[in-house]
């Protein structure tokens, strides 16, 4: 019962976990060029959050 329930997930979750990886940054608001988005950070006096990945 435990594996099918975990072949299930896996065959739903997995696909979603690849699709995301494909997400074009700028249509949800992030910046992929640092200065840019410094330089609007400033401008809204909003914070930056920064995330280091590494895309394979």
């Amino acid at each position: 019962m435990r594996s099918a329930l975990a072949a299930v997930a896996a065959a739903v979750l997995l696909p979603a976990a690849a699709a995301a990886q494909n997400v074009d940054p700028k249509q949800h608001g992030w910046h992929t060029d640092y200065a840019a988005a410094k330089a609007e950070a400033r401008r809204t006096g909003k914070p930056m959050m920064l995330v280091f990945r590494c895309n394979p």
